[in-house]
């Protein structure tokens, strides 16, 4: 529900931005700067479930995901430095990249006997487990429609993702109960396909929304990927603005890679913070 939520609230910012529009030459510095730079705070709720695959006799069910927030009661609050940089090298080409990452860990009685790959961690014992999730956003931009008052464009790139998780706590074994520990971990690109929309409001406010998407089999990933934000900016000075926006990122993939065979279903979605600059 919050996937579909996030998509209608994108494409009806993307809708009602033109209202009240800046009269022609009255330009937000955003749409005729040559760079920009933000960095701020993200204040998401995420869900992560994990799942790393193990042999298909193991009790409890080895196809059944571990939920990190719930089961193993890691926080669903989260508060991370992000930033992001915009440079324009033409009239119509622009590179953005972007970065956040977010990471967290808790030790919890178990309520349920949990599998990780070929452990099985016992109900009534502690475990202590972690996540790593660390986003780096790379994409072009193309403008396709430019006006003095705003700018559409189509975009494609990557995303370099970094995700682990690890549990460790008393296992089952064939002599008896036994402490047990493993991880998994996976680094690689997911190309992207999106779009942008800038508009100026007037040449103290502008309007952005920016879609990213990815749905399809490419290793080790085979799923769907969305990045989106919309939000306002308030350019106190010539140079320098404040701004807020509403963040969502969804992965949703199944992992067939060396060092993790699996499951990744996380989102982050929430208020983004920032300062920021144009020259």
């Amino acid at each position: 529900m919050s996937r579909i939520f996030a998509i209608a609230l994108i494409h009806l910012s993307l809708v009602a931005a033109p209202i009240g529009a800046a009269q022609r030459g009255d330009v937000h510095p955003w749409l005729d700067s040559t760079y920009s730079l933000e960095f701020g705070i993200f204040y998401p709720e995420r869900a992560l479930k994990l799942r790393a695959a193990g042999r298909i006799d193991i009790i409890p069910d080895p196809d059944e995901s571990i939920d990190f927030g719930s089961q193993l009661r890691i926080s669903q609050s989260d508060r991370t430095f992000a930033a992001e940089f915009g440079w324009r090298y033409g009239k119509r080409w622009s590179l953005r990249v972007q970065y956040f990452d977010s990471e967290g860990s808790n030790t919890a009685l178990l309520e349920e006997d949990i599998a990780w790959e070929d452990l099985v961690f016992l109900e009534g014992t502690r475990a202590t487990a972690g996540t790593e999730f660390e986003l780096s956003r790379f994409v072009w931009d193309y403008t396709v429609d430019d006006h003095p008052n705003y700018d559409f464009g189509l975009s494609v790139g990557f995303h370099w993702l970094h995700i682990r998780g690890f549990i460790e706590g008393t296992i089952e074994t064939p002599t008896g109960p036994s402490f047990g520990a493993d991880s998994a971990s996976v680094n690689a690109p997911l190309p992207n396909i999106g779009f942008t929309y800038m508009h100026s409001l007037s040449p103290r406010w502008a309007f952005r929304t920016r879609l990213d998407w990815f749905s399809a089999d490419i290793d080790p990933y085979d799923g769907i990927f969305i990045n989106a934000s919309a939000g306002f900016n308030f350019q106190a000075t010539d140079k320098f603005g404040i701004g807020i926006n509403y963040n969502y990122v969804d992965l949703d993939v199944g992992l067939n890679a060396s060092n993790w065979r699996g499951e990744i279903e996380t989102r982050y979605d929430g208020v983004y913070v920032y300062l920021g600059a144009v020259w």
